[in-house]
Protein backbone atom coordinates (compact mmCIF):
# COMPACT_ATOMS: atom_id res chain seq x y z
CA UNK A 1 0.00 0.00 0.00
CA UNK A 2 1.30 3.66 -0.75
CA UNK A 3 0.18 6.69 0.87
CA UNK A 4 1.28 9.93 -0.07
CA UNK A 5 2.40 11.92 3.27
CA UNK A 6 4.34 15.06 0.42
CA UNK A 7 4.87 15.88 -2.57
CA UNK A 8 7.53 18.40 -3.58
CA UNK A 9 7.00 19.97 -7.54
CA UNK A 10 10.48 21.40 -7.80
CA UNK A 11 10.15 21.74 -11.23
CA UNK A 12 7.00 20.87 -13.25
CA UNK A 13 4.06 22.25 -15.32
CA UNK A 14 3.50 25.61 -13.69
CA UNK A 15 5.08 24.63 -10.23
CA UNK A 16 8.33 25.77 -9.32
CA UNK A 17 9.17 24.60 -5.98
CA UNK A 18 5.83 24.22 -4.44
CA UNK A 19 4.86 21.20 -1.74
CA UNK A 20 2.01 19.31 -1.15
CA UNK A 21 1.78 18.02 2.56
CA UNK A 22 -0.90 15.60 3.49
CA UNK A 23 1.11 14.93 7.06
CA UNK A 24 1.38 11.52 8.95
CA UNK A 25 -1.31 8.94 9.08
CA UNK A 26 -1.73 5.69 10.72
CA UNK A 27 -0.70 2.58 8.45
CA UNK A 28 -4.50 0.91 9.49
CA UNK A 29 -6.18 4.09 8.44
CA UNK A 30 -7.49 4.79 5.14
CA UNK A 31 -7.96 7.92 3.85
CA UNK A 32 -8.69 10.07 0.85
CA UNK A 33 -6.96 13.05 -0.77
CA UNK A 34 -9.26 15.26 -2.23
CA UNK A 35 -7.38 18.71 -4.55
CA UNK A 36 -9.71 21.23 -5.04
CA UNK A 37 -9.29 24.75 -6.30
CA UNK A 38 -10.27 26.79 -9.33
CA UNK A 39 -9.68 26.03 -13.40
CA UNK A 40 -6.55 26.30 -13.83
CA UNK A 41 -5.28 25.94 -10.41
CA UNK A 42 -3.13 22.70 -11.32
CA UNK A 43 -5.47 20.26 -10.10
CA UNK A 44 -4.78 17.90 -13.19
CA UNK A 45 -0.98 18.92 -12.92
CA UNK A 46 -0.85 17.29 -8.97
CA UNK A 47 -2.15 14.24 -10.42
CA UNK A 48 -0.44 13.88 -13.14
CA UNK A 49 2.99 14.75 -10.95
CA UNK A 50 2.12 11.96 -8.67
CA UNK A 51 2.03 9.73 -11.52
CA UNK A 52 5.21 10.92 -12.94
CA UNK A 53 6.47 9.88 -9.75
CA UNK A 54 4.92 6.58 -9.56
CA UNK A 55 5.84 5.54 -13.51
CA UNK A 56 8.07 7.40 -14.72
CA UNK A 57 7.78 10.58 -17.17
CA UNK A 58 6.39 10.03 -20.78
CA UNK A 59 9.42 8.76 -23.06
CA UNK A 60 8.39 11.55 -25.49
CA UNK A 61 7.02 15.19 -25.84
CA UNK A 62 6.13 15.87 -22.31
CA UNK A 63 3.15 18.17 -22.02
CA UNK A 64 4.11 19.35 -18.51
CA UNK A 65 7.80 20.90 -19.85
CA UNK A 66 6.11 23.64 -21.01
CA UNK A 67 7.67 26.37 -18.41
CA UNK A 68 10.99 23.95 -17.39
CA UNK A 69 12.32 22.33 -19.83
CA UNK A 70 12.33 18.52 -19.75
CA UNK A 71 15.49 17.92 -18.69
CA UNK A 72 15.14 20.39 -15.50
CA UNK A 73 11.64 18.29 -14.65
CA UNK A 74 11.72 17.09 -10.73
CA UNK A 75 9.73 15.48 -8.68
CA UNK A 76 10.09 14.39 -4.67
CA UNK A 77 7.76 12.80 -2.37
CA UNK A 78 7.42 11.16 0.80
CA UNK A 79 5.61 7.92 0.81
CA UNK A 80 4.68 5.50 2.94
CA UNK A 81 5.10 1.96 2.25
CA UNK A 82 3.54 -0.39 4.06
CA UNK A 83 3.85 1.67 7.16
CA UNK A 84 7.41 2.94 6.67
CA UNK A 85 7.71 6.64 5.02
CA UNK A 86 10.60 6.57 2.21
CA UNK A 87 11.61 9.85 -0.20
CA UNK A 88 11.99 8.98 -3.82
CA UNK A 89 12.68 11.00 -6.40
CA UNK A 90 12.05 11.41 -10.11
CA UNK A 91 13.97 12.99 -13.01
CA UNK A 92 12.91 12.94 -16.69
CA UNK A 93 15.43 10.67 -17.86
CA UNK A 94 15.63 7.19 -20.29
CA UNK A 95 17.27 5.29 -17.41
CA UNK A 96 17.71 5.58 -13.53
CA UNK A 97 15.19 7.87 -13.28
CA UNK A 98 14.32 7.07 -9.63
CA UNK A 99 16.60 8.03 -6.81
CA UNK A 100 16.26 7.67 -3.09
CA UNK A 101 17.12 10.83 -0.66
CA UNK A 102 20.75 10.29 -1.22
CA UNK A 103 21.07 10.33 -5.39
CA UNK A 104 21.08 6.83 -4.76
CA UNK A 105 19.66 4.84 -8.04
CA UNK A 106 16.82 2.53 -7.19
CA UNK A 107 15.09 -0.20 -8.82
CA UNK A 108 11.65 0.46 -10.66
CA UNK A 109 10.31 -2.51 -8.32
CA UNK A 110 10.86 0.21 -5.21
CA UNK A 111 7.63 1.00 -6.15
CA UNK A 112 5.63 -0.96 -8.46
CA UNK A 113 5.76 -4.05 -5.73
CA UNK A 114 3.14 -1.70 -3.98
CA UNK A 115 1.28 -0.82 -6.97
CA UNK A 116 -0.35 -4.26 -6.68
CA UNK A 117 0.79 -4.50 -10.49
CA UNK A 118 -1.45 -1.56 -11.72
CA UNK A 119 -0.48 -0.15 -14.87
CA UNK A 120 -0.38 4.24 -14.94
CA UNK A 121 -3.86 3.78 -17.35
CA UNK A 122 -5.15 1.17 -15.28
CA UNK A 123 -4.03 3.66 -11.54
CA UNK A 124 -5.49 6.86 -13.24
CA UNK A 125 -8.78 4.82 -13.88
CA UNK A 126 -9.21 3.24 -10.75
CA UNK A 127 -7.66 6.00 -8.29
CA UNK A 128 -7.47 9.40 -10.18
CA UNK A 129 -10.79 10.90 -10.29
CA UNK A 130 -10.91 14.04 -12.39
CA UNK A 131 -13.54 16.00 -14.19
CA UNK A 132 -13.25 13.47 -17.21
CA UNK A 133 -13.43 10.45 -15.62
CA UNK A 134 -16.64 11.42 -13.46
CA UNK A 135 -18.08 12.15 -16.90
CA UNK A 136 -17.25 8.96 -19.09
CA UNK A 137 -18.04 6.84 -15.41
CA UNK A 138 -21.32 8.66 -15.59
CA UNK A 139 -22.04 7.53 -18.89
CA UNK A 140 -21.32 3.77 -18.12
CA UNK A 141 -23.19 3.79 -15.12
CA UNK A 142 -26.25 5.23 -16.81
CA UNK A 143 -25.49 2.52 -19.46
CA UNK A 144 -24.91 0.05 -17.44
CA UNK A 145 -21.55 -0.63 -19.12
CA UNK A 146 -17.57 -0.11 -18.62
CA UNK A 147 -15.58 -1.42 -15.75
CA UNK A 148 -16.82 1.32 -13.19
CA UNK A 149 -20.62 1.06 -13.96
CA UNK A 150 -20.34 -2.60 -13.20
CA UNK A 151 -18.17 -1.70 -10.23
CA UNK A 152 -20.27 0.54 -8.87
CA UNK A 153 -23.83 -1.54 -9.64
CA UNK A 154 -22.35 -4.47 -7.97
CA UNK A 155 -21.05 -2.38 -4.68
CA UNK A 156 -24.38 -0.74 -4.99
CA UNK A 157 -26.81 -4.48 -5.07
CA UNK A 158 -23.90 -6.16 -2.83
CA UNK A 159 -23.52 -8.45 -5.61
CA UNK A 160 -19.95 -8.94 -5.52
CA UNK A 161 -19.31 -11.35 -7.81
CA UNK A 162 -21.19 -10.03 -10.32
CA UNK A 163 -18.31 -10.42 -12.96
CA UNK A 164 -18.18 -13.70 -12.26
CA UNK A 165 -22.18 -14.11 -13.20
CA UNK A 166 -21.54 -11.61 -16.46
CA UNK A 167 -19.07 -13.84 -17.78
CA UNK A 168 -21.02 -16.93 -17.88
CA UNK A 169 -23.71 -15.31 -18.73
CA UNK A 170 -21.69 -13.67 -21.92
CA UNK A 171 -20.80 -16.87 -22.66
CA UNK A 172 -24.01 -18.73 -22.60
CA UNK A 173 -24.73 -16.02 -24.62
CA UNK A 174 -22.04 -16.66 -27.23
CA UNK A 175 -22.39 -20.46 -27.36
CA UNK A 176 -26.52 -20.03 -28.50
CA UNK A 177 -25.62 -17.07 -30.87
CA UNK A 178 -22.93 -19.56 -32.48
Amino acid sequence: MIRIEQLDLAFFGHFTNKQFNFGKSDPADSDFHIIYGVNEAGKTTFMESYLRLLYGFLPRNEPYAFRHGRSNLHISALLQLDGETRKFQRKPTSRNSLVDELGNVLPEASLQAHLGGLAMDDYRKLLCIDDDSIDKGGEEIVNSRGDIGTLLFSAAARISDLWQVLESVRTDAESIHK
